[in-house]
């Protein structure tokens, strides 16, 4: 019962984030997300208590799966160069999709009448970016990178892979191809390196994040 019971949300959950990415969190109607998924408000609000909340849950879920696969990219062997472009490249792939896009679209369009936005940028901080931090310090105390605030450097790091999502959000972000997403990200890791390497120690394992 509890497995049929989360294959439920999980459900409701997709397909609300699709009807509010395609119509808008204003246009959007429990009745309309319902009907989509085969029941009634009445099954909805037994899982969520507002449209609010169905909407947070939905992008809360959507950036976790995201931010998971996204993290996974440091912590594996190599150096912290080339994790940290891996990591990059799929980010800014993420930020490029028209469906993210769509997903912080609705969050900016609710985000001066309510919580929401900022609650939903609060979980990115969490998912992703506090464990950059972590991953940053533990690179610090290992000698690949300069011991800086792992925070601030984990801050510096996220505005080079944002750059362009301001564009994006307005249609007029660039398009690239994986090639060139990849030289962008090589060049990004290239300019943060630059602030916050640590140049006199060379080591071929860096350290892992657990």
């Amino acid at each position: 019962m509890r497995r049929k019971s989360e294959a439920k949300r999980n459900a409701i959950l997709q397909t609300a984030l699709a009807v509010f990415r395609e119509v808008g969190f204003e246009a959007a109607s429990m009745s309309q997300i319902a009907a989509r998924v085969g029941g009634s408000k009445a099954t909805l609000y037994n899982y969520f208590s507002s449209k609010e909340e169905l909407l947070l849950e939905a992008m809360h879920a959507s950036a976790r799966e995201h931010g998971e696969n996204i993290i996974a990219l440091i912590g594996s062997n190599g150096d912290v160069r080339a994790q940290l472009t891996r990591f990059a490249h799929s980010l800014m792939q993420v930020l490029a999709t028209e469906e993210t896009q769509q997903v912080l679209r609705v969050a900016i369009s609710v985000s001066g009448k309510s919580t929401i936005g900022r609650r939903f940028f609060d979980l990115g901080t969490e998912v992703v970016w506090q464990r950059v931090a972590q991953f940053m310090g533990q690179q610090a105390q290992a000698g690949y990178l300069r011991k800086d605030d792992p925070n601030v450097m984990a801050m510096h790091f996220r505005t080079l892979c944002e750059c362009d999502l301001m564009a994006h959000l307005l249609g007029a972000g660039p398009t690239l191809n994986r090639e060139q997403m990849n030289a962008k990200a090589t060049l990004l890791v290239d300019l943060f390196l630059r602030a916050h390497g640590n140049n006199s120690e060379k080591c071929p394992e860096p350290a892992h994040l657990v």
